[in-house]
């Protein structure tokens, strides 16, 4: 049996962390925009990523003011990537069982 980690096997937590993987950072403003979740859900959600040292995040100056930015860590990569590695042999082992039950 597979485990996935919790912390990243949200769907919410999971757009994040897809979302960091792609672009390594983004805004606070950005993030929220594009995975479509709510500020007080996202704060809860990157509150537990940060905590298990997945992501971090720094206030930056930009011309339109003070954003927030969040980054994947070097640990939260390498984590997502172990994840992916495990869903995509989960999804594997699943299309073997299909094909076992078609053959007979």
């Amino acid at each position: 049996m597979i485990e996935f980690d919790e912390d990243i096997f949200n769907p919410k937590r999971f757009a994040i962390m897809t979302i960091l993987f792609l672009f390594r950072k983004v805004t606070e403003g950005d993030l929220a925009k594009t995975t479509g979740i709510q500020w007080g859900s996202l704060s809860t959600h990157l509150n537990r990523l940060e905590k298990k040292g997945y992501v971090k995040r720094r206030k930056s100056i930009t011309n339109e003011g003070v954003r927030t930015v969040i980054e994947i860590t070097e640990e939260g990569y390498r984590k997502y990537r172990e994840e992916i590695e495990k869903l995509e042999k989960f999804v594997a082992s699943i299309r073997l069982r299909r094909l076992d039950v078609f053959e007979d």
